[in-house]
């Protein structure tokens, strides 16, 4: 039986792998000049607010790693880690489905239509 942090973990990695790729203002349906440059800011926003967790999600991941094949590493340091590793990750995520759900608000009622169902698509298990 595997403990419920490796569970929390694979679950949320499943999810990040899943939601990695944002929709742009290619996928919008015609978008107009103001809503292509209103995303493009969302999506320069978005990156740089995600920049800082990505970076401490990457050394998180790299630290852990480097533990788990040292003798005598102790599970309460690695779950510590593994904790550190998964806060990263929910701040990105919080970020990405702010980011998503701020998209919507400057679209249209038709424009709505394709942006959800390519939303709902990213989450099919292929």
């Amino acid at each position: 039986m595997n403990p419920p942090y490796i569970k929390r973990a694979s679950m949320l990695i499943s999810l990040m792998m899943l939601f990695s790729v944002a929709l742009n203002a290619e996928q919008i349906p015609d978008p107009a000049a103001s809503q292509k440059q209103a995303i493009d800011h969302m999506h320069h926003k978005l990156h740089d607010d995600q920049a800082s967790f990505k970076t401490k999600e990457a050394q998180a991941l790299k630290e852990l790693n480097e533990m788990t094949i040292r003798d005598g590493v102790r599970i309460e340091d690695v779950n510590a880690k593994i904790d550190e590793l998964m806060a990263a990750k929910t701040q990105i995520m919080r970020l990405r489905y702010d980011h998503l759900i701020e998209m919507r608000t400057i679209l249209t009622d038709d424009q709505k239509a394709g942006y959800d169902k390519n939303v709902l698509n990213r989450s099919a298990v292929e």
